[in-house]
C-alpha cells in the first residue's frame, strides 16, 4: 500500500517524516491545494516516492503543492518503470532543493503546466530504462510553461555497464512527443 495519502483538502503539511519500505508509493497528494512536503526521507518503496496532483488545467488555476528539501531514493522495487521519485500532475507545483537517486527509471515525471523544478540534485537515475530521462515529459503537447532551473543532473543511465546504453536515449531532462513551451536554464 501507499505510505501517506491525502485526498482533497488544503494547506496540509508533512514535515520531517520518514516513509520507507511500503509496497506502493510513499506519499500521495490527490487533488487539493497548497499541500507541503518538507524535509522528509522516502526510500525503499515498491513503486514511487511522491505523487502530487492538483490545479485545473482548463483554467490554469495552480494547485500550489510544494515538495522541498526531501531525500527520495531506492525506489521501484516492485514496479520497475514509470514509478519516479516525484510524479507531478496538474498545474503550478514546485519541486525544490531535493535529492533523488538510485531509481530504475525517471526521477521525475512532469505532466501539466506551470510547474517549477529548481535546485534539485538527481543522480543514478534511469538505471534500467531507456527512452526516459532524469526528468521526463511526454505525450501531450499542451504541457507548457514548465521551468527547470539550477538543477544538478549527473550519473544518468546505466553506470555499471555504460557500453550497454540503449539507442533510444537517456538524458538529464527529456522532452518527448512534441513537448514545447518549456524553459530550461542554469542546469
Amino acid at each position: 500500500a501507499n505510505g501517506i495519502e491525502m485526498h482533497g483538502g488544503s494547506h496540509c503539511w508533512v514535515v520531517g517524516c520518514t516513509v520507507r519500505r511500503c509496497g506502493g508509493d510513499g506519499i500521495v497528494f490527490s487533488g487539493g491545494t497548497s499541500h507541503t512536503l518538507l524535509g522528509c526521507d522516502v526510500y525503499s518503496m515498491g513503486r514511487g516516492g511522491v505523487m502530487a496532483s492538483g490545479g485545473d488545467r482548463k483554467t490554469l488555476t495552480p494547485g500550489n503543492h510544494l515538495i522541498e528539501n526531501c531525500h527520495i531514493y531506492e525506489l521501484s522495487r516492485i514496479d520497475r518503470t514509470y514509478t519516479p521519485a516525484v510524479l507531478l500532475n496538474g498545474v503550478g507545483h514546485r519541486v525544490a532543493r531535493n535529492q533523488f537517486h538510485d531509481i530504475q527509471s525517471s526521477a521525475m515525471r512532469v505532466n501539466g503546466n506551470d510547474h517549477l523544478i529548481e535546485l534539485n540534485e538527481v543522480h543514478h537515475a534511469v538505471q534500467e530504462s531507456d527512452d526516459q530521462g532524469g526528468a521526463d515529459m511526454w505525450g501531450n503537447a499542451t504541457y507548457r510553461g514548465n521551468v527547470y532551473r539550477y538543477n544538478y543532473w549527473h550519473h544518468i543511465g546505466d553506470q555499471v555497464n555504460p557500453q550497454e546504453a540503449p539507442d533510444c536515449g537517456q538524458g538529464g531532462i527529456r522532452l518527448d512527443d512534441a513537448i514545447s513551451g518549456t524553459r530550461i536554464y542554469g542546469n
